[in-house]
């Protein structure tokens, strides 16, 4: 019975975090990671790179793909208001959840623009978008690049700095950060 109720102790906080519905103004954290009033986000199903990540476009020039993943999640954001339903915590702090812009899916968005991988560990929902990118060359694809979802990343926190990702034509040149006070 003792192991019951722990077990039911340890399911129940995983439960509350499914299917919540929440939204507000988003600050890009990386190119898969939001904060949205002060709770930090993962794009469900999907794995961006770090924002110190390097790869080669189609030339074999090295660029800062990390930065130009934030970038282009934040470009496509602007000022709109971000939906999310949560999914699951993931073992980063983060909360996953399957987030919106208007009726656009982000996770697919950027998969479709090359910005981001299908993380198959946690869904496929977003392989037939990895797919068209990858046809199309767009983004990571027109390169070579270390996959995205087997990257070690550190603990998030609300308090973690935030990429004040504009949208940027070079998206090599870095960008500033700036503390969230909330």
């Amino acid at each position: 019975m003792l192991i019951g109720l722990s077990l039911l102790v340890v399911l129940a906080p995983a439960a509350s975090w499914s299917g919540e519905n929440f939204s507000g103004g988003a600050f890009v954290i990386d190119g898969d990671t939001l904060n949205i009033r002060g709770r930090v986000i993962g794009l469900y199903g999907v794995a961006a790179p770090s924002l110190k990540q390097t790869c080669h476009d189609a030339s074999g020039q090295s660029y800062s793909c990390g930065i130009a993943s934030a970038q282009a999640l934040a470009g496509f954001i602007g000022t709109a208001t971000v939906t999310c339903e949560t999914r699951q915590p993931d073992q980063h702090g983060r909360t996953l959840a399957t987030c919106r812009k208007g009726k656009g899916d982000l996770s697919a968005w950027m998969v479709t623009q090359g910005y981001a991988t299908a993380d198959r560990r946690t869904s496929v929902a977003y392989v037939p978008d990895e797919k068209k990118a990858w046809a199309k060359r767009q983004g990571l694809w027109a390169g070579v690049f270390d996959d995205p979802a087997a990257r070690q990343r550190d603990l998030y926190s609300a308090a973690n700095q935030v990429v004040a990702a504009q949208p940027n034509e070079r998206a090599n040149e870095p960008s500033t950060t700036s503390s969230i006070s909330r």
